[in-house]
């Protein structure tokens, strides 16, 4: 199989990933809450709880990409992961920010059950990150369906990880 096929294939598994995670968010009821606001029950929110959880989550997907593909470059593994979790955890409360309802930054985290970590977050995630990490450290490894999937898996594995930390950590009611 040629580069260009194997490069191919590799979007396509990318693409089908994506697809898979938007027909399964279509599925997935939602719920409206007119006329009421959130209480948060716990001292903490999920934003409260982030650098702890960030920090977590970016140690196990460095050490994950480094180790099993052997990039052989920890520090730009690192930089790599890093950029690319910073854009995919601020990148959903920028949006927000854009929304004349929430003015100010604390709007968005009092305005209801806003956990950080839902399934289209994992959307969000794989959209982003997938293409910076494998990007940048493609050329350091000797299998780059490996590096795609150790990226994927990581990135689900720690997503799942951060979602139940924040329901366990964090709690509060529709008034």
């Amino acid at each position: 199989m040629s580069i260009r096929q194997s490069e191919y294939r590799i979007r396509f598994n990318i693409t089908r990933v994506v697809m898979i995670a938007g027909l399964v968010l279509s599925v997935i009821p939602q719920t409206a809450f007119a006329d009421s606001s959130w209480i948060w029950l716990t001292d903490y929110r999920p934003f409260d709880i982030l650098p702890p959880v960030a920090l977590v989550t970016v140690v196990i997907e460095v050490l994950s990409i480094w180790l099993i593909p052997h990039t052989g470059k920890l520090i730009k593994t690192a930089v790599a992961v890093i950029l690319a979790n910073a854009a995919s955890f601020l990148l959903p409360y920028a949006l927000l920010l854009e929304d004349p309802v929430y003015p100010r930054f604390d709007d968005v985290l009092n305005a209801g059950p806003n956990y950080i970590v839902g399934f289209g977050f994992v959307v969000l995630t794989l959209l982003i990150e997938i293409p910076v990490i494998y990007n940048l450290l493609k050329k350091h490894v000797d299998s780059k369906k490996k590096l795609l999937w150790v990226i994927v898996g990581s990135n689900i594995v720690t997503t799942a990880m951060v979602a139940v930390i924040e329901r366990m950590v964090t709690d509060g009611y529709w008034a």
